[in-house]
């Protein structure tokens, strides 16, 4: 049987409004060992913040994380996925896209996130991918 993206994604993703701040999404991604946030408006997804994102568009502009705001940073071309797309499809969609992350949507409200990591952890428990995503975040 077809494994489906419900299977893998890690469900309740973290959604914050395009107004808060860069500080309050970093600080969630820590709180919940995570790399990256939804921004929703309207309860509609409207874009991705990434780690990565807050370091390159924030960090290293020497922006102040407290007053940036995540509208002023966000990736807003996302590739979406829906619960009940085959998780080779979204292997494709990373493999293609060159993307790390993929949110899961159903009728236009956020439900899920898939990552490489979750793609590694159902193609192959061992590899040294797969270990390092099932391992809880140290910080």
């Amino acid at each position: 049987m077809t494994r489906k993206v419900r299977d893998i994604m890690s469900a309740a993703p973290v959604c914050m409004a395009p107004t808060e701040s860069v500080c309050a999404a970093a600080q969630a991604m820590k709180l919940r060992g995570i790399g990256a946030v939804l921004v929703v408006s309207g309860g509609r997804l409207e874009a991705l913040v990434t780690d990565r994102d807050i370091t390159i568009g924030v960090l290293a502009e020497n922006r102040d994380p407290a007053t940036t705001r995540l509208g002023d940073i966000c990736t807003g071309e996302l590739i979406v996925l829906r619960p009940d797309d085959d998780v080779q499809h979204a292997a494709r969609l990373v493999r293609d896209r060159a993307v790390r992350r993929l949110p899961v949507i159903a009728d236009g409200v956020p439900v899920g996130m898939v990552s490489i990591g979750d793609l590694a952890l159902d193609r192959d428990e061992r590899s040294a991918l797969s270990e390092i995503s099932a391992t809880a975040p140290d910080r």
